[in-house]
């Protein structure tokens, strides 16, 4: 995985949005991430694959035998298709477990098990606040196998789900892997879960926490967006600082809030959706693509409402990157002053504080949506570079917003 991600981060140094060649280095660069069938040759072969490693045939019994040595009698489903069709396994509950079935399969321990789901599977390790998830974490730190997890499964009630209020009793993700780190018998964790059966109706507690807090940061008549307003995009400050919607925050944050002499905008967006700007665009890969953080997901998450892993963590990170170099851009006003390693370096580590603590992968320059934060933060003036990235998906699918207007009607970019 080494050289992989290696290449990937050598490209996040030697592209600019200045490059004449630019739009066709992001092509490239869209294109030059593995597949989940090419992630999964890497792993097995890792694992003891001997065989032809175009041979799906082959890869798909070797798989198989290791479900047979560990017990596991159901095999996945699609599997041929992870290799000939890229079919990736989904971020569900019900598709998470064959995540976890393969884990099992083939030995993995916990730290070897989070691995394989960030850089293998692209998704969150053991969620220990969805009940499942949890009783394969404690199975596979205390070496159990999947049909003893199972068992201590099946003896557990399902709780209702429910949506998830911060100003109530919340048990965080990190306590509930605190306890079970704790627990030396099966029995203790099935007691635990019945117990606190109410408290696992709802999961990303911490991680809702976070974009409640960073949304704080952002938005109010105080809040960084509307200082970004006044100050760097020197408006004439108002008598009385405007209050923003959802949208136009959003707006803001991508750097589509931009208007012409005549107070036009320069963007324009139908039924405020990113949706046509983002579907089948050759400059963004369809991972980054899938759950790209929305102003509905956002209002959702707000609400307590539950979301997708993935949306949560993008939008997770898309605030916690605006938040960052805001606040460096409002400290830094002077334009001759540009962003340094260090810069770079305290927004990577704070973003993966953030992460980690939520219990999600810390970023990884082999996630499609992780690059695009990774590259931009690289650059003299993050904030301004993944703004213009943004920019360019909008000039590369224009032609969808405006599918009925003359070309010459439509608002330049």
């Amino acid at each position: 995985m080494g050289t992989y991600t290696e290449q990937l981060d050598h490209i996040i140094e030697t592209i600019s949005p200045e490059d004449d060649n630019y739009t066709e280095e992001l092509m490239a660069v869209m294109a030059s991430f593995r597949e989940f069938g090419e992630a999964l040759d890497a792993f097995i072969v890792d694992k003891g694959y001997k065989g032809d490693i175009t041979d799906v045939k082959a890869k798909v019994a070797f798989i198989k035998s290791k479900f047979d040595q560990a017990g596991i009698q159901e095999y996945p489903r699609n599997m041929k298709k992870w290799f000939t069709d890229q079919v990736r396994i989904k971020d569900r509950q019900k598709d998470r477990r064959t995540i976890f079935q393969l884990c099992f399969a083939f030995e993995l321990d916990v730290q070897e098990s989070e691995a394989f789901c960030q850089k293998v599977c692209l998704q969150r390790g053991f969620d220990c606040h969805m009940i499942e998830e949890a009783v394969f974490y404690y199975a596979i730190k205390h070496h159990l196998s999947y049909n003893e997890a199972m068992d201590i499964i099946h003896q557990v009630p399902k709780p209702d789900q429910q949506p998830l209020d911060l100003k109530g009793d919340v048990l965080f993700t990190q306590t509930i892997t605190k306890e079970i780190d704790r627990f030396q018998s099966s029995e203790e964790l099935i007691a635990f879960f019945i117990d606190n059966l109410d408290q696992f109706g709802y999961n990303n507690a911490t991680a809702y926490r976070t974009i409640h807090h960073l949304w704080d940061t952002i938005q109010g008549p105080q809040g960084l967006a509307n200082k970004e307003r006044e100050i760097l995009f020197a408006q004439d400050k108002p008598k009385e600082a405007k209050k923003l919607s959802t949208w136009d925050i959003y707006m803001q944050i991508l750097g589509f809030y931009e208007f012409d002499d005549d107070h036009s905008p320069l963007f324009a967006f139908q039924d405020r959706s990113l949706k046509p700007i983002l579907k089948n665009n050759a400059l963004l890969h369809p991972l980054a693509e899938d759950c790209f953080p929305d102003r509905q997901g956002l209002e959702h998450i707000l609400r307590g409402a539950h979301k997708s892993n993935e949306l949560v963590r993008k939008t997770m990170i898309l605030l916690a990157f605006y938040v960052y170099w805001t606040k460096w851009c409002l400290k830094n006003r002077d334009a001759t002053i540009i962003t340094n390693a260090e810069d770079c370096q305290r927004c990577y580590y704070e973003m993966n504080h953030y992460l980690v603590e939520a219990g999600y992968p810390a970023l990884y320059a082999g996630n499609p949506y992780d690059w695009i934060f990774l590259y931009a933060m690289q650059d003299d003036y993050p904030l301004d570079t993944f703004r213009y990235f943004m920019k360019e998906l909008y000039v590369h699918n224009q032609n969808l917003l405006y599918p009925l207007a003359d070309a010459s009607e439509k608002p330049e970019a």
